[in-house]
């Protein structure tokens, strides 16, 4: 058994008829917290100042900014599954973050201008 400077049993070690040594872990509160995924408060600064940004134009490029950063969010998690080891969160939610506001702003926001301008009747 391996105590860590406390004297809390860390793990054991075991030594088969060839010689090899294996080891089991003793579980703890910390190794759940490693399994869990955590971003970082750089990642909620780069998501806040682009979707307070596209806030700042107009409610649809808010919302689309929103939604796109959810997804690349979504999208991360994804494969994360798939891979399973550590990615960056950032690149593909502010990739999609930043293409829909181009888009939003450029393309969309226009469109829904002259909607308004015509009456519906």
């Amino acid at each position: 058994i391996e105590r860590d400077r406390f004297g809390v049993p860390k793990r054991t070690l075991w030594v088969d008829r060839q010689g090899k040594v294996f080891t089991e872990l003793v579980e703890n509160e910390d190794d759940e917290s490693r399994n869990s995924i955590r971003l970082g408060l750089g990642d909620f600064i780069f998501y806040s100042v682009l979707v307070s940004k596209a806030a700042q134009y107009s409610f649809a490029t808010f919302a689309a900014c929103m939604l796109a950063i959810l997804a690349g969010l979504g999208f991360t998690l994804i494969l994360l599954a798939v891979y399973h080891h550590a990615l960056p969160a950032l690149p593909i939610s502010i990739f999609f973050g930043v293409i829909f506001y181009i888009l939003t702003r450029l393309a969309i926001e226009p469109w829904i201008e002259n909607i308004f301008k015509l009456p519906f009747y």
